[in-house]
């Protein structure tokens, strides 16, 4: 059995937390292992959610973190994924507090021997592979940098008569590409060799998979396994935060990168696809 860490970071958005571990508990697969790390005062309404959910689901492997409180994104996301490693876990799943898995995820094991060296030649090899998320505009693209301006990102076609895996239980499709959305599956010793840069506490997407890429990781996507984006109304602190750490964010990425600009898009009318 390939163990799975699915790593969820979250801070005062207990309601849409509680609905996406709702999912993960819902559709829930021998294989995982959930990691919550919680940015939020040890007595606030998310601890008390998560702390119950624990104890209405023993059987579940659900692990709660305490992490400092608003230690921003790519700390929280570290700390996780360090854990994940510390437990041997060899596989980790990112997702996110807005973000509700479906019964579709009980077909990850069709998609584990694409991260693993495989005798199959027909199979590629990946690190990290992007999984489908409806309700959101798709991200999947080739990824440079435009030294002085700002990261391109040049989204990639996805044509469905192509790229087909077919197994004895069911077919599925995958594209190589630079960089996902943020739900995916990597291979956690991957994810060691490339940790999020934790001076961006937001804004951290493509410095991430930029890093990736000149780091030699393969990055694909595949329509095998989804969730949904799920958009919910948000506390005054979660907004305040937002706003606070996406400022900082965004003047330390164009800093370490010398841009003008955030990014730029090519072929944009394929993220409808």
């Amino acid at each position: 059995m390939n163990k799975i860490g699915i790593i969820l970071t979250s801070i005062e958005r207990p309601q849409a937390l509680k609905k996406s571990v709702e999912s993960i508990i819902k559709y829930w697969q021998p294989e995982f292992t959930l990691f919550v790390g919680l940015q939020d005062d040890y007595n606030s309404e998310s601890w008390k959610i998560i702390e119950m959910l624990i104890m209405e689901n023993p059987t579940k492997e659900i692990r709660l973190y305490d992490l400092e409180y608003d230690c921003g994104i790519s700390k929280a996301r570290n700390e996780l994924i360090q854990k994940v490693n510390l437990w041997g876990i060899p596989f980790t799943i990112l997702t996110a507090d807005s973000i509700a898995f479906d019964e579709s995820m009980k077909d990850l094991p069709y998609l584990m021997p694409c991260l693993q060296k495989s005798e199959r030649p027909e199979w590629s090899y990946y690190d990290l592979i992007g999984l489908q998320l409806n309700n959101r505009i798709g991200w999947e693209a080739k990824l440079n940098l435009i030294q002085g301006h700002a990261f391109e990102l040049d989204f990639i076609e996805k044509p469905i008569d192509k790229h087909i895996y077919v197994t004895t239980e069911t077919q599925f499709n995958l594209w190589p590409c630079d960089i996902v959305r943020n739900f995916w599956i990597a291979r956690t010793e991957a994810l060691m060799r490339v940790p999020y840069d934790t001076r961006l506490v937001m804004c951290e997407h493509e410095d991430f998979f930029w890093r990736a890429k000149q780091k030699g990781l393969v990055v694909g996507c595949t329509n095998l396994c989804t969730g949904t984006y799920n958009k919910f109304e948000n506390t005054p602190e979660y907004d305040e935060i937002r706003t606070t750490n996406f400022r900082i964010g965004m003047q330390r990425l164009k800093d370490k990168y010398s841009l003008k600009n955030w990014a730029s898009y090519k072929h944009l009318e394929r993220t409808r696809q």
